[in-house]
């Protein structure tokens, strides 16, 4: 949702959705912020102002975040790549200038962060944020997102787990910013209550949330979270229109119960030799609501072959 207190309209966002995909697609690019204010058909000037009630951040500093989040990825799950490649593929003009950045952002240099102080960071400045995947939640049932973080037994969730190649789904979506935890779960139930009562949506419709950063190095004022469905009305103006990637992802099926991807990272991907995380495609939930009432779905972490 906006950060300020005047919403944005609805046509405005779903404009500015576009862009910020955009910008995300092409974070090792300069940014070109008048290219960027003429595709959403604002002058610079307009464009800088209505990003930063959209985001609460303005676009420059925006997409430094988002570099620096991208890095942090690469960092932890591709230990082989040199520290100046990363920068140079994040859109950093020098090692000097991303140095800095990241300090700036993670309080540690990118080497330390590489050799474990990724953890510290997300348990300490993230704290049990980091550890919550999304939830359909019900009003009167928040106690499942609220209890802390138990890690699974080793090797029972890796057992569960399928790489599998999805399609491309094309999504019509609500973009959620600063929110996370409880208040983003009761928030998309929220949109699937509406979209049912409004017949909308028939129960045991698809609906999927989608982020594309790890919310262990985002935090809750800088998370965004994007949830809706395919069979979601075309040309309603609420909504942005995304395409959901093809690829192979790491699926984690469930029924009746509620799995992290946190479980997902430290069963089963920090132990791989085969797979590792591919950072430039989003992490997929997707929760549907069968016969009984009871939520079912499944977990999706892309990845590609080491």
């Amino acid at each position: 949702m906006p950060h300020s207190s005047r919403p944005v309209p609805t046509s405005r966002a779903s404009r500015l959705y576009e862009v910020m995909d955009l910008m995300l697609d092409s974070l090792g690019d300069p940014l070109a912020l008048k290219t960027l204010a003429a595709s959403a058909s604002y002058s610079s000037f307009h464009f800088g102002r209505i990003f930063r009630e959209l985001t609460g951040f303005s676009a420059v500093e925006y997409q430094r975040k988002r570099r620096l989040r991208r890095a942090a990825h690469l960092l932890r799950h591709e230990p082989d790549v040199a520290v100046f490649r990363i920068a140079q593929d994040c859109g950093f003009p020098s090692n000097a200038a991303f140095a800095k950045a990241f300090k700036q952002q993670f309080a540690m240099s990118a080497k330390a962060w590489r050799e474990g102080g990724w953890r510290t960071f997300m348990d300490q400045q993230v704290g049990r944020e980091s550890d919550v995947s999304f939830f359909v939640a019900e009003p009167d049932n928040l106690d499942v997102i609220l209890a802390p973080y138990c890690p699974p037994e080793p090797g029972s969730i890796a057992a569960r787990i399928a790489v599998r190649a999805l399609p491309p789904i094309t999504l019509r979506y609500h973009r959620f910013f600063g929110q996370s935890g409880a208040a983003l779960s009761l928030a998309c139930n929220d949109v699937i209550c509406e979209a049912e009562r409004r017949g909308g949506a028939a129960p045991g419709t698809p609906w999927y949330g989608v982020f594309d950063e790890d919310p262990g190095f985002t935090g809750a004022s800088e998370y965004c979270y994007d949830f809706g469905a395919a069979a979601a009305p075309a040309g309603d103006p609420r909504l942005g229109v995304r395409i959901l990637p093809a690829g192979n992802y790491a699926c984690l099926d469930f029924q009746r119960e509620w799995p992290r991807f946190r479980s997902m990272y430290e069963d089963w991907l920090d132990q791989q030799a085969a797979w590792r995380l591919d950072s430039t495609r989003p992490h997929i939930e997707m929760v549907e609501r069968c016969d009984a009432g009871q939520w079912r779905g499944w977990l999706a972490l892309p990845v590609k072959k080491r």
